[in-house]
Formats: structure tokens, C-alpha cells, sequence
């Protein structure tokens, strides 16, 4: 149950994503450099991001597996304090490396390191994006 349920939100996650990035619902008439609607874009990936990992600490913890620590104790219920922690944890994983109050380990070591991974290559990821689209209405627009 547990891996369907993780599988289920990286196949939500990877849908919205390409959903919002793969498709052509921003920028196509646009002849700026940067926009608005990048940025808003770019916002809405890393609330996407956060939201989804912070779901899947989320669960992982609820069935029973300990994947993370705060302050050097297992998080202890409700259920909102779980998921609160889970996702500032979430949000402090993809936008740093964290403080070091809330410790990941185990299996919750990965999915941090992968989320890590992810929070630093997406600026670079909306750069190489914007810099291709211009390129390529620069040189439509004179050729």
C-alpha cells in the first residue's frame, strides 16, 4: 500500500510538471526574454515539489516507518503535526540543505538527496529554458 501510494504521488508530481513545463501554455506569443508567466511558473514547480515530497514523508511516516527526526526524536502525532513538519522539511530540503533540525534517515536519506538534487538544478533547468526560447524567437523574428 505503501508504494502505491508513493508511486501514485511521483506520477501526480511528474503529470503537473509536465502538464505546466511540457506544453505550450505559457510564453508562445511572448517576445520578452523573461516574463511573469515564468516566474509564476517557476514558482508554481517548487510549490508543486514541496507540496508532493512533503506528502510522501508524509505517508511514509503515518505507516509507520521512521524517516526522520526532529531535534533527534521520531515525530510523534497528530497527524497535522506529522504533515506540518513533513513538509517544512520538504521546503527546507529543495531550498537549501536544510538546518539540521529536522534530520533525515533511512530510506528518508534519498528522498532527500533527490529532492536536493532537484532544488538545484531547477534554476538552472528555468535559465537554459529561457535563454533556448529567446534564441529561438531572436533569430525567427530575423530569419
Amino acid at each position: 500500500m505503501l508504494l502505491v501510494s508513493i508511486g501514485s504521488l511521483l506520477c501526480i508530481i511528474y503529470k503537473s510538471l509536465e502538464w505546466l513545463w511540457l506544453s505550450d501554455r505559457f510564453g508562445s506569443n511572448q517576445k520578452h526574454f523573461l516574463s511573469i508567466e515564468y516566474f509564476v511558473a517557476l514558482i508554481i514547480t517548487y510549490v508543486i515539489l514541496l507540496i508532493g515530497f512533503g506528502f510522501i514523508y508524509t505517508f511514509i511516516e503515518m505507516a509507520g516507518y521512521s524517516i526522520i527526526l526532529e531535534s533527534g526524536q521520531e515525530i510523534e502525532p497528530p497527524f497535522f503535526h506529522i504533515l506540518g513538519t513533513c513538509v517544512y522539511f520538504s521546503a527546507v530540503t529543495l531550498f537549501s540543505l536544510g538546518y539540521g533540525d529536522i534530520v533525515p534517515i533511512g530510506i528518508g536519506r534519498w528522498f532527500a538527496v533527490v529532492e536536493a538534487l532537484i532544488g538545484y538544478l531547477l534554476p538552472a533547468a528555468f535559465v537554459v529554458r529561457s535563454v533556448i526560447y529567446f534564441e529561438g524567437s531572436f533569430f525567427k523574428e530575423r530569419g
